[in-house]
């Protein structure tokens, strides 16, 4: 499948959560699905992601660091272009808008499109930006709006901000886990791997279903230039920051620099309108910037694969 099929069969997918949602599905159906999601698909995705991926192949410090270095370059990017050419708002809604200038569909979109465009050469860089790029970005954005939120200071309320935000994580405890079980090489019982292979690859589909009964396009109108700004910055200023960070340090393995460069061209992840709508900030927002620059990476994407390949 091609890069600009696989866009579109994701955007598919949202088309017939939006459908649903104006349909037949309940109101607080979208709530059970999203929690579906969050606690036990992805998790089960990144578990089996991360129990899978030789440890040797996670050991890339300068590519794993010009990676963060680059989110966090487009993140501050992204914060404060907004607040200088829109209205002021909340802390945690400037977290959100990081999120969406910088978290991509790693997993959704990553996995397929990677693959297809470069086999299974590409295959470790892939897993780890992935694996990485959730626990930094998702991982990063609950810390923040949990100590925002945290009454106090001082240790003990680190120690519940970290407890809230990471410590009851699905994403971060799958991940730990699978990364413990592949370095303690331990054998999964056959029931339990047949379970986590049949609920894996649920996380797509249903994530993306979620996001379509989520939409609401009359925000469109009160935030029409702010998306413009978030959705440039994503497929545009992301991926050529990358591409920067890595040429000017010399790190030049095709492998991850193509992989990590095609991974942050993707547009915003479906897993950033999870958080949104978790911790109830910017959800409309979220929901659009996920969607628009899912339906503009058709041709963005297009454009980075075929002047890097």
């Amino acid at each position: 499948m091609s890069g600009f099929e696989t866009i579109l069969t994701l955007f598919l997918l949202i088309g017939v959560g939006y459908l649903a949602k104006r349909t037949i599905l309940a109101e607080h159906s979208l709530a059970a699905l999203n929690s579906f999601v969050f606690y036990i698909a992805v998790p089960a995705l990144l578990f089996l992601s991360a129990y899978r991926l030789p440890l040797d192949s996670l050991l890339q410090p300068a590519y794993i660091g010009a990676f963060l270095l680059a989110t966090v370059i487009t993140g501050l990017l992204a914060v404060l272009g907004a607040r200088w050419w829109f209205p002021t708002r909340s802390p945690e809604q400037h977290v959100m808008r990081a999120v969406n200038g910088t978290f991509a569909n790693f997993a959704y979109m990553g996995i397929p499109l990677i693959s297809a465009l470069l086999g299974e050469r590409a295959y470790g860089p892939m897993i780890c930006i992935i694996l990485v790029g959730n626990l930094f970005i998702i991982g990063g954005a609950q810390v923040l709006i949990e100590s925002m939120r945290q009454q106090g200071s001082g240790f003990q309320a680190l120690i519940r901000t970290l407890d809230r935000s990471l410590l009851r994580s699905p994403v971060f405890l799958a991940t730990v886990a699978g990364v413990g079980a592949s370095l303690l090489q331990l054998p999964l019982p056959a029931v339990v791997s047949n379970a986590l292979e049949i609920m894996a690859p649920s996380a797509i589909p249903v994530a993306l279903f979620c996001l379509g009964a989520g939409l609401q396009f009359a925000a469109l109108k009160n935030c029409k230039l702010e998306m413009v700004w978030l959705i440039t910055v994503k497929l545009v200023f992301q991926p050529l920051i990358t591409l920067g960070i890595f040429t000017g340090f010399g790190l030049t393995d095709p492998n991850w620099l193509l992989a990590t460069v095609l991974l942050t061209a993707l547009p915003t992840g479906a897993l950033a309108h999870v958080v949104a709508l978790r911790y109830d900030v910017s959800e409309q927002e979220t929901s659009l910037c996920v969607v628009l620059s899912t339906l503009l990476s058709a041709l963005t994407v297009a454009v980075w694969s075929g002047w890097l390949l």
